[in-house]
């Protein structure tokens, strides 16, 4: 990849789906993430469903990144007790290719991503990491969002301290 070609982000069209899950899988996969292929697809078919939206990194028109994240009324019910009835977008996911990681794709998918939460007149944007995935830690922390809390999860978690740390970017 030419590491002075421009990066242009832009929504995903539901015919790069397929390819988009691919990616997903293949360049979000590592011992901090919890990406089973039936979760991913889920995901997918709420977007498809008009639930929510891709903003994807593109360069030389190549995706090289990407931010998948759910609308108000979509939130899944697992993050209630965070959004305490405020409409909420919900980040399920930021991939960045790993060629590329650590020169700030991924905050700039966040960044505008909250852009979009707040043209959704969203009050909270929410996402989670594992407890211990520094370089999802930092970008979370770069982009302006705060640790709401860290707990057990057995069922997400299978590496490491198992524990999820949920985070939040207030917008009102």
């Amino acid at each position: 990849m030419d590491k002075f070609a421009v990066i242009d982000y832009r929504n995903a069209h539901p015919n790069e789906h397929p390819a988009l899950i691919d990616f997903l899988l293949d360049q979000g996969a590592n011992p901090w993430n919890y990406l089973p292929a039936d979760e991913v697809i889920k995901t997918f078919a709420q977007i498809a469903g008009g639930e929510g939206q891709i903003l994807l990194a593109c360069k030389n028109h190549e995706v090289v990144g990407l931010c998948v994240f759910l609308f108000p009324g979509a939130l899944p019910t697992k993050y209630d007790q965070y959004a305490q009835s405020r409409a909420t977008v919900y980040v399920s996911e930021v991939a960045v290719h790993r060629d590329l990681a650590g020169q700030g794709l991924g905050s700039e998918l966040l960044r505008l991503t909250i852009d979009r939460a707040r043209a959704l007149k969203a009050q909270l944007v929410l996402i989670d990491r594992h407890e211990e995935n520094l370089a999802s830690a930092g970008m979370m922390r770069k982009t302006g969002f705060n640790e709401l809390r860290t707990f057990v999860d057995l069922e997400r978690r299978n590496y490491g301290s198992r524990k999820t740390t949920v985070m939040g970017y207030q917008l009102s």
